[in-house]
């Protein structure tokens, strides 16, 4: 469960942002997360393992989006660009091999959704 320590950076990274904020206390309510195709990630699991990890943080109770992001490739031979429905590393347009991934293995923090405590 390879979710349990991608889950970990990603925690950190939260609780960073949260730090950033003014002096205020706020309440995060949703934590969004694009995760590429490429990286396998089980949506269930990473929200399971956010949950587990958030436990006794300023991020406990909140809610993570995980939003995917597909395959994008771009073929060396003929320039087009695009997403991929399969990970089939051919282009669309000229059926070339000789392609390179643009898109699909990334994991970032989006955005965070954040209440003022009263």
């Amino acid at each position: 469960m390879h979710e349990f320590a991608m889950c970990e950076g990603l925690v950190d990274a939260v609780l960073g942002e949260m730090k950033k904020l003014d002096s205020r206390p706020r309440r995060l309510t949703k934590a969004r997360v694009v995760v590429g195709v490429l990286r396998n990630v089980v949506p269930d699991y990473l929200s399971s393992a956010y949950e587990i990890l958030t436990k006794g943080t300023a991020a406990e109770g909140s809610d993570l989006e995980v939003i995917p992001k597909g395959l994008k490739i771009k073929c060396k031979e003929c320039d087009w660009q695009g997403e991929m429905q399969k990970p089939v590393f051919l282009c669309d347009k000229c059926g070339a091999a000789n392609v390179e991934i643009s898109g699909g293995v990334d994991l970032y923090l989006e955005s965070l959704e954040v209440e003022e405590d009263e």
